[in-house]
């Protein structure tokens, strides 16, 4: 918390507050909002470093360090988990039903026909 405190102190003294304020806020719009009501949203830890760090972008020591470490938490992320999507499940059927692979033949509604059919059963919603 004391290095949000040290953004927030430094910003109101550089006269900058208002247009972080806005920066942090037009973040969480473009890269949060549009995925947030989806039930499939999955908040990996790469993503929060990605969206954090970006923030971080005050021209002192401290706020440069913060940058470096939550930007290390976002490779570190991607490193050892992989850069999974935040849509989880829903994006993985949306890419296998695009790109018609055969894995997705269980979905078919017309499995005991020979029509090719690129329109599946929706996937259930999880229950979280």
């Amino acid at each position: 918390g004391f290095i949000v405190w040290y953004h927030i102190i430094y910003s109101i003294r550089r006269g900058i507050l208002v247009r972080k304020v806005m920066e942090f806020i037009m973040c969480i719009i473009f890269f949060l909002v549009p995925y947030a009501s989806h039930p499939n949203f999955h908040l990996h830890h790469w993503y929060i470093g990605f969206v954090l760090g970006m923030q971080c972008n005050l021209d002192v020591w401290w706020s440069r360090l913060t940058m470096a470490w939550l930007w290390g938490f976002y490779i570190n992320g991607i490193a050892v988990y992989g850069r999974d999507p935040i849509l989880t499940c829903a994006y993985s059927f949306y890419q296998s039903t695009d790109q018609k692979c055969p894995y997705m033949e269980c979905y078919r509604p017309d499995l005991d026909t020979n029509e090719t059919v690129s329109d599946y059963k929706p996937m259930p919603e999880p229950n979280w």
